[in-house]
């Protein structure tokens, strides 16, 4: 039975074509099978906090796994702080910008496949993943928050906190397992 949900804020309510709502495994199980995924970093990632931590120390986490991470807004500090060497460091629009273009990587090592977005704004990721779906056909995008976005590729059903930050902990431990 496939599971539904609904967008986090009304007004970004869509046709009939919205990301496939995934969680648990299936969301380490897409990243792993990725050829040149890419992770894209926003400011809130500094201040979404956990029981113990916040989210920039899972983001740090999954960079350690060979995943090529942008920083924007002001992650790049914090995530060099965890020794997670940002590749680049550049706006959340002008990264989603040059993803239109199905030759540019930021490394240059080849096309990226799957864009992941975390820890940026609601709105604003609405309105990235919005012109990635429209712009950029040879992409599929991953929302890493815990509200559902519906521009995306695949997201993330609505979740309560507990749930999410379980789901970014086997996200972990699959990709370094």
């Amino acid at each position: 039975m496939a599971m539904t949900t609904k967008p986090w804020q009304w007004g970004n309510v869509h046709g009939h074509d919205m990301a496939t709502p995934i969680k648990g495994e299936v969301v380490a199980k897409l990243i792993k099978a990725a050829k040149r995924p890419l992770l894209i970093v926003g400011g809130t990632a500094l201040t979404e906090k956990w029981k113990d931590k916040l989210l920039i120390d899972f983001v740090a986490e999954l960079a350690k796994t060979g995943i090529p991470v942008v920083a924007t807004a002001h992650s790049y500090k914090a995530l060099v702080e965890r020794g997670a060497e940002p590749v680049a460091v550049m706006t959340v629009a002008d990264v989603t910008n040059r993803l239109q273009d199905p030759n540019w990587s930021v490394d240059g090592k080849g096309k990226h496949d799957l864009v992941m977005y975390v820890g940026v704004a609601y709105q604003l990721q609405s309105q990235m993943l919005s012109t990635l779906r429209h712009f950029a056909t040879h992409l599929r995008t991953l929302s890493l928050d815990r509200y559902f976005h519906p521009n995306a590729t695949f997201s993330m059903p609505n979740l309560r906190h507990e749930e999410w930050e379980e789901v970014l902990n086997n996200v972990i431990k699959v990709l370094k397992g």
